[in-house]
């Protein structure tokens, strides 16, 4: 009993903390990158090889769509991609920029070794 105890405690202040973060983070990126490749993992097949995007893939875009709430957050997600899309070998960034098409939906902005996430609006 003191356990459930204890677990609901720690639901409750982990929604007050994540309500404050939200909060203190207004026009700022609320978007991890660690968010972003968790989401964005399962498009790796498909950027290096080719073939069928997955709809795990796809999800993970929609997820991304979702999550942006300013500016701030496709700039940080465009540098996300951007750097850890340079550390796999064999990426091929048009089949990146092909991706948000293919689950039909959009994408704010193309990512390429030369991309300037910064001036995104």
């Amino acid at each position: 009993m003191a356990e459930f105890a204890v677990s609901k405690c720690k639901v409750a202040l982990a929604v007050v903390m994540g309500c404050m973060l939200v909060t203190a983070s207004y026009g700022k990126a609320t978007l991890t990158c660690d968010e972003v490749t968790i989401w964005l993992t399962p498009c790796i097949s498909y950027a290096v090889m080719g073939g069928n995007v997955s709809s795990l893939c796809c999800q993970g875009v929609y997820t991304i769509n979702a999550a942006y709430k300013n500016a701030d957050d496709r700039r940080a997600a465009c540098q996300c991609i951007k750097d850890k899309a340079a550390k796999i070998p064999g990426i091929d960034y048009n089949r990146i920029n092909e991706i948000p098409a293919k689950c039909n939906t959009t994408c704010p902005y193309k990512v390429y070794p030369s991309t300037d996430c910064s001036k995104l609006k």
